[in-house]
């Protein structure tokens, strides 16, 4: 077969695998233990910033907390579980990952060989992440239709899996070998490319960037019945120099007007402080890694940002702990060449220079550290993602940026850059439910809430990696029997 068929037979049992949603059973479903839980005499670390309670009692009922309260004995026809010595925090929330595999001109082989297996990627991830006791996700970028298919189902309780809400394109961006998200050309594009871009972007692309504001309308609104849960739009490009801002602050006000009138709340990426600034004064609620700019966050934009109360989504598993330490010693030696060298004479060597001891990695952390002490509301958001499939990686993929253990990683990085391990708690649970819209629903244990909940082995007010120390996770009232997720693997590889 030539390549362009396989290419076209690929993308063709992809669409048939989108479109003909097979009418699966059950499988991945909870096994019934109860429809009541009891955990007693355990230490309730809620989510709210309050102190830790000992010593407490916590019930649920079917989805919900029912009773929270000083032990009183075992209820009866209730689960037992026990809490001595033992933590109880809400369930953790990342407000960033890319549960589908969404390509870039690097990653061709594995969005060729895995497109017609979004849906099992997109539970895989889900189940990954809920073993770490990560009960939401929110995916900023991915190929819409299988992580709608695979959230609905997750929902419904036909599987098991983190909670996610879908984003599918960020506005503005043509798709992930595109222009505005990879520099690529589209006379550098193969037809499979070509289609990934267009299924991705779902006719929310480069185009409407160049729309009135009355034409935005209408296409946003288009945009929102497909049934995504928030809207992200590209402030400005994918990357970091040139920044180019792609929305006008009349297209801004329309994206946001349209969004919240839904109910659903509106996100940016942007990549400099002027594009910020328009995203911000827009009415948005969450900037995605407002500390991934060109360069250090002007004060007078903290302090926008505070007034406005806008959550800033923080990837504090990329500038911290080992992957900050790495950075460190790379650095290192990539100044000490430099050192030897003449002095640059052009911008385009003083930018490889910099590039040369990512530079702006160490932006990132003043940026992350100076929001933190304003006193910005932040949700940890790791830009988890596949990457590579493991068969095609030259290297090993490291963990911060892994379902599950990457959120894990972010939260205790948070701690690192000046939080209380309190403070980086409630970030991971009652902040990420603030991003969703679900305060009244998840991220703090009280009654009437979702029983969304991870039991742990030691406290983490005494160590935030103690976090990592998971006994049990409750999802939506049911105990998750961790040791078989994921059921199906794709991309993990079991020792």
């Amino acid at each position: 077969m030539a390549a362009t068929d396989c290419l076209k037979a690929a993308f063709s049992s992809m669409f048939l695998m989108i479109c003909g949603l097979a009418a699966a059973g059950p499988t991945g479903a909870q096994p019934p233990v109860s429809d009541r839980i009891a955990i007693t005499g355990v230490t309730l670390i809620d989510g709210t910033g309050a102190p830790p309670r000992r010593g407490m009692t916590v019930i649920t009922e079917k989805e919900r907390i029912v009773s929270i309260g000083k032990d009183g004995g075992e209820p009866a026809g209730a689960h037992i579980v026990d809490g001595r010595g033992r933590y109880l925090l809400p369930g953790f929330i990342d407000s960033n990952v890319h549960v589908s595999v969404y390509g870039q001109p690097a990653r061709r082989d594995t969005s060729l060989k895995y497109a017609d297996r979004g849906e099992e990627l997109a539970l895989e991830f889900a189940q990954r992440a809920l073993t770490y006791g990560v009960t939401t996700m929110r995916d900023s970028y991915g190929v819409l239709p299988p992580i709608l298919a695979v959230r609905d189902r997750i929902d419904r309780g036909e599987v098991v899996g983190a909670r996610i809400q879908a984003a599918g394109n960020i506005l503005g961006w043509g798709g992930p070998f595109s222009l505005t998200f990879s520099l690529t050309k589209d006379s550098e594009l193969s037809l499979f490319q070509e289609q990934w871009n267009d299924l991705l972007a779902q006719d929310m692309g480069e185009e409407i960037m160049d729309m009135t504001p009355d034409e935005l309308r209408v296409a946003m609104n288009r945009y929102l019945d497909k049934g995504v849960d928030f809207i992200k739009y590209g402030g400005t490009s994918h990357f970091l120099r040139p920044a180019l801002i792609g929305f006008s602050p009349r297209q801004q006000a329309v994206i946001v007007e349209e969004a919240h009138k839904r109910g659903k709340p509106v996100e940016t990426h942007a990549t400099s402080s002027e594009g910020l600034t328009l995203a911000v004064e827009a009415g948005i609620d969450l900037i995605q890694h407002p500390e991934l700019t060109s360069r250090d966050l002007p004060d007078e934009l903290i302090a926008l940002i505070v007034q406005k109360d806008v959550l800033c989504g923080i990837r504090s598993n990329y500038i911290t702990g080992e992957y900050r330490r790495q950075h460190l010693a790379k650095r290192a030696e990539a100044e000490a060449q430099i050192a030897k060298m003449p002095p640059a004479t052009t911008n385009a060597e003083r930018w490889r220079r910099l590039e040369a001891m990512d530079d702006n990695q160490d932006v990132q952390r003043r940026n992350a550290e100076r929001l933190i002490r304003a006193g910005c509301r932040v949700t940890p958001a790791t830009d988890s993602f596949y990457g590579d499939a493991p068969e095609f990686r030259r290297a090993p993929k490291g963990d911060e940026a892994e379902p599950g253990i990457g959120t894990i990683r972010a939260i205790e990085g948070l701690v690192e850059l000046g939080m209380t391990p309190m403070q980086a708690i409630v970030a991971g649970t009652k902040h990420g439910a603030a991003a969703a819209r679900m305060e009244r629903e998840i991220g703090t244990i009280e009654t009437g809430k979702i029983a969304d909940m991870v039991l742990l082995s030691a406290d983490p007010l005494a160590d935030i990696r103690n976090i990592e120390k998971v006994d049990a996770v409750i999802a939506r009232g049911r105990l998750v029997d961790r040791a078989r997720l994921p059921e199906n693997p794709l991309f993990l590889r079991r020792p």
